[in-house]
């Protein structure tokens, strides 16, 4: 079988057969290493090279098109943690490291740049730009500069909060 990659970020690959339909998983590379989730099971390569004993081919040279990117779309970060918000005006803050911004210049209602793990009262979910209030008023955990890293933490604390 033939292994393709189809990039989803500079950093992230699904993982796919001979055809488009046969999605094997999802490849991540984390800390210049790489991790591959299939159904459920995490498996860690230490380098590309291992990657590719893994799959008996380079599948770094096996990428799949990516659909034609709209340029006039831009991607915003504040200190390299991607926010959902188009011109965004950064926040400076003395009281906390966070990443924050806000939507409007005059605006006092902050945000947080980067993926994040909140423990509500029942459980922990997960968050994407949050309001630096709900930051305020509950367990987190980040900021995470990927989803993939984000959702790998809230599996973790999940199984840690079972316990």
């Amino acid at each position: 079988m033939s292994v393709k990659l189809k990039p989803i970020t500079e950093t992230s690959w699904l993982v796919i057969g001979d055809t488009e339909d046969t999605r094997i998983g999802l490849l991540s590379e984390v800390r210049n290493q790489y991790v591959l989730m299939v159904k459920g099971i995490k498996q860690q390569f230490l380098d590309r090279k291992a990657v590719n004993t893994f799959f008996k081919e380079d599948v770094f040279n096996n990428l799949l098109e990516t659909e034609e990117v709209d340029n006039s779309k831009k991607d915003y970060f504040i200190n390299g943690y991607p926010i959902d918000f188009e011109n965004p005006y950064e926040v400076i803050s003395t009281e906390t490291d966070l990443p924050l911004f806000s939507k409007k210049s005059t605006s006092e209602v902050y945000y947080s740049a980067g993926y994040y793990c909140l423990n509500f009262p029942k459980n922990w979910m997960p968050s994407y730009c949050p309001k630096l209030s709900t930051l305020q008023s509950y367990e987190y955990a980040g900021p995470f500069k990927d989803e993939f890293e984000m959702k790998l933490n809230l599996q973790r604390l999940r199984k840690e909060k079972i316990k």
